[in-house]
C-alpha cells in the first residue's frame, strides 16, 4: 500500500519516466565529457589538447603524439608523450572543470580547437590545431617521391622533425604573429623547398642533435654562481684608462665565491665533456672551401641586417650570406622567401634543425644563438656579424689573411679589461702562479714599450701573464673562424653558453660590462689549446659634436690584416707606434639608422639647429674613404620608397612604410648638402 501511495498517477507516469531517462543521459553525457574531453591531467600541471579529427584519443592517422604544455620558469613549453595505446585523454580534479567544459562545447560547436584554461590566476591562449593538418599535407605529399637511401633517410627525419616541433610550437598565433596565422602553409612549404638547397643540412642536423646530447649529460651538478664576496666587477674597467682595481689574482679571486667543490665539480664535467669530443672532423657536414657571412636574426632585427647586407654588397663582396631565424615567431615569409635572395642570402630556421625536444631540454636561449648559427651554418669559413654591425671594406680578404691562414680564429678586442676568475684555469686544466712568466707589460697596442696599469709597479695583473687569454676582453659583435681548425672551439662554446647563466658567465667576467656570450669563443679556444689572433688595435668610439656636447653613436673595430703587418714591423720596438690600421667595422647603435625614432623619439637626442645632424661628424668620409652615412641612407631608400618593403620594425611601432620613406628622403637631402 505505501507503495501504491508514492506510485505517480497514470497520467504523470511518461513525464516520470522522461525525466529519469533525461537525467540519467545527462550525467553520462557529463562524464564522458570529463573522461575524455578533460584539458588538464589530475595532477594539474599537464594541458593536454584533443587532436580535431578524433576529440576522445591522442592518437590519429598521421599524429602518433600528443605535446604536452609544461609550466617551467613562468613560461609554457611542449614536452613529447608517447600514447601509442589511445589511452582516452586524463581528466581534470579540481574547481576548474566546469568553466573548461564550458570552453570545450564552445570551441566544438564552432569547430575550431580552442582550449582555454585559467592556470595560475592567468589566462593563457593555447594552439590553433588547424595548422597541423596542412602542415602535414604539404610535407607528406612530398615524402611520397622520395626513394630510400641514406640520404633521403636523414631528409625524411629532417622532415619529420620539423612537422613534430611545428606542432609543438605553432600555438600562440595571437602570439607569433599574423603571418603564422595566415600563411602556415606557404611557410612551411617554403622552408621545406629551401633546405633541399642545402645537402648536408640533414647530416648537420643530425650531428649538432647528438652534440646537445652530449652537453646535457655534462651539466654541472652544482648551485648557479651567484654568491660575491666584494660585489660584481659591475663598474666599467676601461683597458687603456684605468689603473684601479689592477686586476691580479689576488682581486680577481676576491669577487665570485667558487667553493673547492664547486670548481671540482666544473673541472669534473668540463674535462668529460672535453674527452668525449670527438677530435676528427666531420667531413660530411659542411661543404670543403665555402666561405660565407652568418647573422642571427629574426623580425625585429630584419632591418638592421638588411642595411649591413646591402652594405656588403656596396663594398664589392659577393660572398653568400646565412641568416639563423631561431623561433617561429620571428620568422618573417617575405624576408626569407622574397627579400633576402636578391641580395644572395637565405634564412636557417632552428626549429627546423633542433628538435623542440632538445631544445628545451638544452634551454638554448639567445647567448646561445651566435654559437648555433655558427654550428648550422652551411660555410665551412665564416665571418659572424652582429645584426647592426656594417663593414666599410670588402671583407672577403680577411680569409686570404696571415692571422686567419696561420690560426683559423681571429678576435677583436673590447674596450674593457679582462675579469675572468683566476679558477677558470684550473677548471680547464691550466694551473697559472704569480711566478708564470709575464706576456705583455700593459695595454700597448703595438711593440715593447712599458706602460704601468697599476699603481704598484710590482703588481702584474693575471691576464698579463703567460698561459692566460688574450686582454682586454672580448667583442664578439664579429668574428672569423675556420670549422675546419675550430669545430671543437665551437662545440665548446656551445657547452659554455648552454651553462652560461649559472656558470660560465660569472666565471668568465664576474658581472663585468657586457657578461654574456662575448668571452665564450675565446676561452673554448683556450681550454683546447687552439691558435687564435686577438687584434692588437683597441676599439674607437665614432660620434659628433650635437649642441656643444660630444656623443658617441657607434664603436670602430680595425683591420685584421693591417693590423697583423703593423704588429709585425713594430714587434720589437719600444717607441710609441703611431701607425695604425683602417677601420673595417662600425658597430652602430640600432636606433641610430632608424628614420623614424632618430627625429621623432626623445630618447634620441641627436638633433643640432637644424633639426638634423651627422652621426659620425664631417670628417668621418674621409676616415671611412666614402660618405657612409648617405649610402647607408640611400639604401634606406631603396627599401622603403622604391621596394615598399614592410619591415616588422616600423609596423610595431604603427609607422607606414610611407611616413618612413618621407623621413629618409629628408634626411638624405641634409646629407647631401653637408657631404665632402
Amino acid at each position: 500500500m505505501l507503495h501504491q501511495h508514492f506510485e505517480p498517477q497514470n497520467s504523470s507516469k511518461l513525464l516520470y519516466f522522461i525525466f529519469v531517462a533525461a537525467a540519467i543521459l545527462c550525467l553520462t553525457l557529463l562524464a564522458s565529457i570529463k573522461s575524455i574531453y578533460s584539458s588538464v591531467s589530475p595532477d594539474g600541471k599537464h594541458l593536454v589538447v584533443p587532436h580535431e579529427n578524433n576529440l576522445g584519443y591522442a592518437n590519429s592517422h598521421y599524429f602518433e603524439e600528443v605535446k604536452h604544455i609544461t609550466e617551467t620558469e613562468g613560461k609554457y613549453y611542449f614536452q613529447e608523450i608517447h600514447d601509442k595505446d589511445s589511452k582516452p585523454l586524463q581528466t581534470k580534479q579540481d574547481e576548474e572543470f566546469d568553466s573548461s567544459i564550458r570552453d570545450i562545447k564552445h570551441a566544438i560547436e564552432r569547430e575550431e580547437q580552442k582550449v582555454h584554461l585559467l592556470k595560475h590566476e592567468n589566462n593563457y591562449l593555447v594552439e590553433e590545431l588547424n595548422a597541423l593538418e596542412q602542415i602535414i599535407d604539404v610535407v607528406v605529399e612530398k615524402l611520397v617521391s622520395f626513394t630510400s637511401n641514406k640520404s633521403v633517410d636523414a631528409r625524411n627525419d629532417l622532415i619529420q622533425n620539423l612537422l613534430a616541433n611545428t606542432s609543438e610550437e605553432i600555438q600562440f598565433g595571437s602570439i607569433y604573429g599574423k603571418e603564422w596565422k595566415s600563411h602556415k602553409k606557404q611557410v612551411m612549404e617554403f622552408i621545406y623547398e629551401d633546405s633541399l638547397n642545402d645537402t648536408l643540412l640533414p647530416e648537420r642536423s643530425e650531428y649538432f642533435t647528438n652534440i646537445f646530447q652530449l652537453i646535457l649529460a655534462n651539466k654541472p651538478n652544482i648551485r648557479p654562481l651567484s654568491h660575491y664576496m666584494n660585489g660584481r666587477i659591475s663598474n666599467a674597467v676601461y683597458a687603456n684608462r684605468q689603473t684601479t682595481p689592477c686586476l691580479t689574482v689576488d682581486e680577481l679571486s676576491s669577487h665570485l665565491i667558487l667553493e673547492d667543490s664547486d670548481v671540482q665539480a666544473l673541472q669534473d664535467t668540463h674535462h668529460r665533456f672535453v674527452r668525449t669530443l670527438s677530435s676528427i672532423y666531420p667531413n660530411d657536414i659542411y661543404e670543403p672551401g665555402t666561405r660565407g657571412i652568418v647573422y642571427v636574426g629574426g623580425k625585429e632585427s630584419s632591418w638592421s641586417i638588411m642595411l649591413s647586407i646591402m652594405n656588403i654588397r656596396d663594398s664589392g663582396c659577393n660572398l653568400p650570406v646565412e641568416v639563423l631565424i631561431p623561433s617561429y615567431h620571428e620568422y618573417s615569409l617575405d624576408m626569407c622567401k622574397n627579400v633576402y635572395p636578391r641580395y644572395n642570402a637565405r634564412c636557417l630556421f632552428l626549429p627546423g634543425l633542433i628538435s623542440g625536444k632538445v631544445r628545451h631540454r638544452n634551454k638554448i636561449h639567445r647567448h646561445q644563438y651566435k654559437s648555433v648559427a655558427l654550428a648550422l651554418s652551411s660555410f665551412e669559413e665564416v665571418l659572424l656579424l652582429d645584426a647592426d654591425n656594417y663593414l666599410l671594406d670588402n671583407p672577403e680578404k680577411l680569409f686570404y689573411s696571415k692571422p686567419f691562414q696561420e690560426n683559423g680564429m681571429v678576435t677583436w678586442p673590447d674596450l674593457w679589461k679582462r675579469t675572468t676568475h683566476p679558477r677558470f684555469y684550473t677548471i680547464i686544466g691550466k694551473e697559472i702562479t704569480t711566478d708564470t712568466e709575464r706576456r705583455v707589460y700593459g695595454y700597448t697596442e703595438y711593440g715593447q714599450r712599458f706602460t704601468q696599469v697599476c699603481e704598484k709597479e710590482e703588481d702584474v695583473p693575471l691576464h698579463q701573464l703567460e698561459g692566460t687569454m688574450a686582454d682586454p676582453s672580448s667583442d664578439s659583435s664579429q668574428l672569423l673562424i675556420s670549422k675546419r681548425e675550430h669545430i671543437g672551439t665551437i662545440i665548446l662554446s656551445m657547452y659554455y653558453n648552454t651553462y652560461g647563466p649559472e656558470y660560465y658567465y660569472p666565471i668568465l667576467s664576474q658581472g663585468a660590462s657586457g657578461q654574456g656570450d662575448k668571452e665564450t669563443f675565446i676561452a673554448a679556444a683556450h681550454a683546447l689549446d687552439k691558435k687564435y689572433y686577438t687584434v692588437k688595435k683597441m676599439p674607437e668610439f665614432v660620434g659628433s659634436l650635437v649642441q656643444e656636447k660630444w656623443r658617441a653613436n657607434a664603436m670602430a673595430q680595425f683591420d685584421a690584416t693591417e693590423d697583423y703587418e703593423i704588429a709585425e714591423r713594430y714587434r720589437d720596438s719600444t717607441e710609441e707606434v703611431a701607425e695604425q690600421p683602417a677601420v673595417l667595422l662600425l658597430h652602430v647603435k640600432s636606433r641610430e639608422l632608424h628614420p623614424w625614432r632618430k627625429y621623432h623619439d626623445e630618447r634620441v637626442p641627436h638633433k643640432g639647429d637644424t633639426g638634423r645632424s651627422r652621426l659620425y661628424g664631417d670628417e668621418f668620409p674621409n676616415v671611412a674613404k666614402y660618405d657612409f652615412e648617405l649610402e647607408t641612407w640611400r639604401n634606406m631608400e631603396k627599401l622603403l620608397c622604391e621596394d615598399k618593403i614592410r619591415f616588422h620594425v616600423f609596423e610595431r611601432e604603427e609607422v607606414s612604410t610611407e611616413e618612413a620613406c618621407r623621413e629618409v628622403l629628408e634626411q638624405i637631402a641634409y646629407l647631401e648638402m653637408t657631404t665632402m
